[in-house]
């Protein structure tokens, strides 16, 4: 357990903790904003983009390489960021950061592609008509956004509070 102690000690004292913590708190800030603003029940679209969104949202593949692109380096970073933090060292704040932000990835990026799917759907339902479908297309990707808004305040308070607790300012003995 010595070992343990060791790398949570580094992880307490490095900066590049606090700049973690930073990163997160500014991207939950961004999509509280984005939660509050959102452009979708605002922007109206010309009738010839309803056809190309019913293609886009038919379409067999519906996922960009970016969705497959962000997944994956999400998956490898946070997998990469458990070995390297299982090894006893000065790259502990490193694989804090490569865990936290694989994390980061795999858990909001299918959550992000429901949000643009959302809002292709609230264009469609506008562009149709049908007041009853448009509400209900709305109430999706408003709760879309609380949900990406749910993850990532949870994940800022959470690591927040571990690095207040390795760097002792909270007074817990580890």
């Amino acid at each position: 357990m010595d070992g343990l102690a060791n790398i949570l000690e580094a992880i307490g004292q490095d900066p590049l903790t606090r700049w973690l913590l930073l990163a997160m708190a500014l991207r939950t800030g961004w999509s509280l904003i984005c939660w509050r603003r959102c452009p979708s029940s605002h922007r109206r679209v010309s009738e010839d983009a309803l056809e190309a969104i019913e293609a886009r949202r038919q379409a067999l593949w519906r996922h960009s390489a970016r969705f497959l692109v962000v997944m994956l380096t999400g998956i490898v970073l946070a997998v990469a960021g458990l070995y390297k933090l299982s090894q006893a060292g000065d790259g502990a704040p490193l694989a804090l950061l490569m865990l936290v932000g694989g994390m980061y990835l795999f858990m909001t990026e299918p959550v992000r592609r429901s949000i643009a799917d959302g809002e292709e759907r609230v264009h469609a339902t506008g562009l149709r008509g049908d007041p009853e479908a448009h509400q209900a297309a709305l109430a999706m990707l408003h709760g879309n956004h609380t949900y990406l808004v749910a993850i990532e305040v949870m994940a800022t308070l959470a690591l927040g509070l571990a690095v207040l607790a390795l760097s002792g300012s909270m007074g817990i003995a580890y």
